[in-house]
């Protein structure tokens, strides 16, 4: 697959290259700007990245981001860093209704900035017209648009790594300036400290790619020819990378220093240790045992449906794309391909083997990479009988993936919002209809634009791409609404109408208790503690494991809590969360109980003396999860009679 810069499409977009980019951010933002309004949060993460940036803003928590007090040790600081400056912008408002429209602008910028990176590297290996069309097939991409509006690592981490690949690119294709190495080791370094080793992730990529070279060079050079299995000789690919070894090290090194330095800034700034938090995490998601490997393998389930699904809707021409690659490297050895592959690959291995689970976040860093193969394939493969196959594969596959989504959300009545959960949506057909008719029209128009493509694949590119845009605002249209308890669809969203309720409730300052895991299941309650604050600054939650006696004792005098705290927490004085139950004065207290943890309070209630079990009040709220699906909340309060 080779193009030609003399081409139609390659001339017009070399000639316009500033106006066309420009073109393109517009759009991305545009695009991206959808659903960033909302006001509640897409999944089980965003309430916790939206809650540490208020804490850290609130106490000063700048080296070790804390979540309801306690230290959130799963990730590293770098989001919560690129977030700072809007929760400064949304402080200037009191943190009131738009906060969540602030915290989320940052995740727009990042996503542009990836648009940005796939354009560039794009055009530097196949051309600008490649670059544009495939920076416009990743922004309508449906996992791209999802999570560029979601206040998550995922985006930020997906920003670095692709400009970390675009420096990668340069070096390997022969740009040895200096400001090439600086830059990659500083996005290196900024990869780090979004989600740790995982940005080396490309540089690995990169240097197998380098070794590979290395071995067809030497094979050349000797007359010989060259076999996959010569290009993979391992002692060739450890030499190429022992004279690579300088650029090897300042990439590497930078990033591992970085990550120390904020590991002992974060021990200095709170007394706790966050590498311990950070490799629990890592062996809490990743097959790290030989029993779960040797179990993994026997289900090995590489991605590969996965990428034509969290692609969409382009994700059907994957197939082409990848035997456009193994033909054109069967024929020709060609390094811009080698380069993406071992990048790819890197990526897709260590994602299958490596982590328990399947999640489609996990492959967001792939997707620029795959745009710019795909568009490639589209693009500049030869219009032969093979390419005709595929493309009529892929298209057929696209067209029975929207049908089969379809037909599963009307037979069972609900659609899939979170990427992970369906919310029932017979209650409001009104909204889904215009969107499964949206729908419809766009597979009417990917038709139209897919007649004669070998001749036209600007148009059916730059068509696919406005049409799946098109449909988006009428999927946003079915979501879940919350304007109040009382006024809302299908149900009360959790975080929202508790707090709402608490406050109508609340006698003074409230002390808020439940079960630890509670909180880990609803986050989002959390972070709306903040309507509760009565003028404190930051007002935390008390999840305790004690027994139901000691609970309903903390709920009838609440002054007592930061003992019930300490007694489960020894070193409780490195705890913000310790501060702000010794020194407040509670009026009132409140407990929170999901369905099963109230199954063993209401038998413990049951055994009282009637005279207290008068004084306990229990009041049911249903309510939308975090996860968008139907949970019983139970309000447990003492009312001492008068």
């Amino acid at each position: 697959m080779n193009y030609d810069s003399m081409n139609g499409p390659d001339f017009f977009c070399q000639k316009n290259w500033k106006i066309l980019l420009g073109l393109l951010l517009v759009f991305s933002f545009a695009v991206s700007f959808y659903g960033i309004s909302l006001n509640y949060f897409y999944d089980i993460d965003e309430p916790k990245y939206a809650r540490a940036v208020y804490e850290m803003f609130a106490h000063g928590h700048f080296f070790s981001p804390m979540f309801d007090g306690m230290p959130r040790m799963e990730k590293p600081p770098l989001t919560y860093w690129v977030m700072y400056p809007f929760a400064w912008l949304a402080s200037i408002k009191g943190f009131g209704s738009d906060t969540l429209f602030i915290l989320r602008l940052p995740t727009i910028l990042c996503s542009m900035l990836v648009v940005l990176a796939t354009a560039l590297t794009g055009k530097k290996m196949f051309g600008p017209a490649t670059g544009l069309l495939a920076a416009l097939m990743l922004q309508s991409s449906v996992l791209f648009k999802f999570m560029s509006v979601m206040m998550k690592v995922d985006i930020v981490f997906a920003c670095c790594v692709t400009w970390a690949t675009y420096c990668y690119l340069l070096r390997y294709l022969g740009d040895k300036r200096k400001i090439i190495s600086i830059s990659g080791a500083i996005i290196t370094t900024l990869g780090v400290l979004a989600k740790g080793p995982f940005a080396f992730l490309p540089l690995i990529g990169y240097a197998l790619a380098e070794g590979i070279r290395s071995n067809v060079r030497a094979k050349h050079e000797a007359d010989q020819p060259a076999t996959f299995v010569s290009s993979m000789n391992v002692s060739g690919i450890i030499a190429a990378e022992w004279k690579n070894r300088n650029i090897l090290l300042l990439w590497s090194v930078t990033g591992c220093i970085a990550f120390a330095l904020w590991l002992y800034a974060a021990w200095l700034n709170s007394g706790f240790d966050y590498s311990q938090g950070l490799v629990g995490q890592f062996f809490l998601n990743t097959s790290t045992s030989s029993s779960k490997l040797v179990e993994k393998l026997g289900r090995l389930d590489p991605y590969f449906d996965t990428l034509t699904v969290i692609f969409f809707p382009w994700g059907g021409y994957v197939f082409g794309a990848v035997y456009g690659i193994w033909k054109s490297l069967k024929e020709k050895f060609d390094e811009k391909y080698v380069f993406m592959t071992c990048v790819f690959l890197v990526y897709l291995l260590t994602f299958t083997f490596l982590f328990k689970l399947k999640s489609n976040r996990y492959m967001l860093p792939v997707l620029p990479i795959l745009s710019i193969i795909v568009c490639d394939w589209l693009v500049n493969a030869k219009r032969d009988k093979s390419y005709s196959t595929f493309f009529e594969m892929g298209f057929i596959w696209l067209c029975s993936m929207g049908a089969m989504l379809s037909y599963r959300s009307f037979k069972a009545m609900k659609v899939s919002v979170n990427l992970a959960d369906g919310v029932p949506v017979h209650q409001y057909m009104d909204t889904m209809i215009p969107f499964f008719i949206a729908f419809a029209c766009f597979f009417a128009v990917l038709l139209v634009v897919s007649i004669k493509q070998s001749e036209r694949p600007v148009l059916h590119i730059v068509g696919g791409a406005l049409a799946i845009v098109a449909v988006m605002p009428f999927y946003y249209r079915t979501l879940p609404t919350y304007v109040s308890i009382n006024k809302n669809k299908p149900l009360p969203i959790m975080g929202q109408a508790l707090t709402d309720g608490l406050k109508e409730i609340a006698i003074g300052n409230t002390l808020v208790l439940h079960r630890p895991f509670f909180i880990k299941a609803f986050p989002d309650v959390v972070y709306y503690l903040k309507k509760l604050d009565k003028g404190h600054s930051c007002m935390y939650s008390l999840g305790s494991s004690a027994s139901p006696l000691e609970m309903l004792q903390a709920i009838a005098t609440p002054k007592n809590a930061a003992d019930l705290f300490k007694k489960e927490h020894p070193d409780a004085e490195k705890y913000p969360a310790y501060k702000y139950f010794k020194e407040t004065k509670f009026d009132s207290a409140i407990l929170l109980l999901g369905g099963h943890d109230y199954i063993e309070f209401s038998r413990f209630i049951e055994k009282l003396p009637p005279q207290i079990k008068d004084m306990i009040v229990v009041e049911d709220l249903n309510t939308l999860s975090v996860k968008w699906v139907t949970e019983p909340i139970k309000i447990v309060r003492f009312i001492p009679k008068q």
